[in-house]
């Protein structure tokens, strides 16, 4: 493989370039890379490629029994299918099933007092409801 890539810069030569840092370019803190992070996987979860090439309906109507129309934000019937509000729900039942696992690990850090443990009861919460509910 070395061979290769030799053989490849004797052909190939890399131009002389001289690049400086920008002054207003710096590097991102952590919490702000996590904020990105989080908000990229909302917005992936949430289905926004789909809803953008398809453009659904953010929520639909049944009929029931008696002729009435009834808000639904689930599509039935349909696997591939989705409005936006149930996109929305299912990422953000997502986002707070995760949420609950973070804190869960941050509740049992050593520099926690005991007595401040209801971290963990809200983890376990946030943990359930999105299981149960997801």
């Amino acid at each position: 493989m070395e061979t290769l890539y030799r053989v490849l810069f004797l052909l190939l030569k890399c131009p002389n370039m001289k690049l400086k840092k920008l002054p207003w370019v710096h590097m991102l803190s952590a919490i702000m890379v996590y904020a990105l992070v989080v908000v990229s996987y909302f917005l992936i979860t949430r289905g926004i490629i789909y809803n953008v090439i398809v453009e659904p309906p953010s929520i639909g109507y049944m009929t029931d029994k008696h002729g009435h129309q009834r808000p639904v934000a689930f599509l039935a019937y349909r696997v591939n299918g989705q409005y936006i509000m149930e996109g929305l729900i299912s990422s953000f039942l997502f986002r707070m099933g995760s949420l609950g696992f973070i804190i869960l690990d941050q509740s049992n850090a050593p520099n926690i007092p005991k007595r401040n443990r209801f971290l963990l009861f809200i983890g376990f919460v946030c943990v359930l409801l999105s299981f149960f509910y997801g």
